[in-house]
């Protein structure tokens, strides 16, 4: 994928190059979307986020996410960022990262379009991806009736395709796993993402080792969560299946 950004005034977007129109304003824009009839949902999570039917007609649906700051410093600054430049800004992290994903042929969504708003030393960001259709995070999932084993194993396959490529999640959780209709998983939310590939082994352990006391947290606090040791265990077994062979 190749990306190409346009900018006006405060504002900066980039956009997925193969795209046969570049991205309008109102895209980023609930109330534009709303207007033109196009939203279709809303989901949960941090930030602000929005389905909408894409304005290219195209079939697809896409995902419209506002970043919003996790944390004691979301009191102070919500949904602002510190400028450190256009390439550290976080959709453009995330667009770049997840356009290598995607071109690598990882199940990652692909991504379409990202907005960023200069507001003096700070910025407000945005991020435009295809919908998985169909597709909720296995928080969600696991927050209702569950998954089964072969789900689990599912993941577990997922998780190790990207470790196989050299490719470190930040924070993998079950916010970030999306689980389709026919079982396929896909992972999300690559702005900090690194290449590791040529360093120990051990921050593939590490990354499993984040996502199981993730899950084990939330078996503590959430009123309904159904997982179990032997949950993990199935995610273990698709994780150790999917290792290279050594011929």
């Amino acid at each position: 994928m190749e990306g190409r950004h346009w900018r006006r005034g405060r504002v900066r977007v980039l956009f997925d190059a193969a795209l046969p129109a570049s991205p309008e304003p109102w895209w980023f824009d609930l109330s534009g979307l709303e207007s033109r009839g196009l939203v279709t949902g809303r989901g949960g999570g941090r930030g602000s986020v929005v389905f909408f039917r894409s304005p290219l007609e195209n079939g697809e649906e896409w995902v419209l996410r506002h970043y919003m700051r996790g944390g004691t410093i979301a009191r102070a600054l919500g949904d602002r960022y510190l400028w450190q430049g256009l390439d550290d800004t976080r959709p453009w992290r995330e667009w770049f990262y997840t356009a290598r994903l995607f071109d690598e042929g990882l199940p990652v969504p692909r991504p379409v379009a990202g907005r960023v708003v200069r507001l003096g030393p700070l910025y407000a960001a945005d991020l435009i991806t295809v919908r998985v259709p169909g597709a909720r995070s296995l928080d969600e999932n696991l927050g209702e009736a569950g998954v089964p084993d072969a789900t689990w194993h599912a993941v577990g396959a997922c998780i190790r395709r990207f470790h196989n490529a050299g490719h470190w999640h930040p924070d993998l959780n079950s916010r970030n796993i999306l689980v389709a209709p026919e079982g396929t998983v896909s992972i999300i939310d690559w702005d900090r993402g690194r290449y590791r590939a040529g360093t120990d082994g051990d921050w593939r352990e590490a990354n499993l080792q984040r996502l199981r006391r993730d899950l084990e947290k939330r078996l503590r606090i959430r009123e309904r969560w159904v997982y179990t040791d032997a949950c993990f265990a199935q995610l273990r077994a698709g994780y150790e299946a999917g290792a290279p062979s050594d011929g």
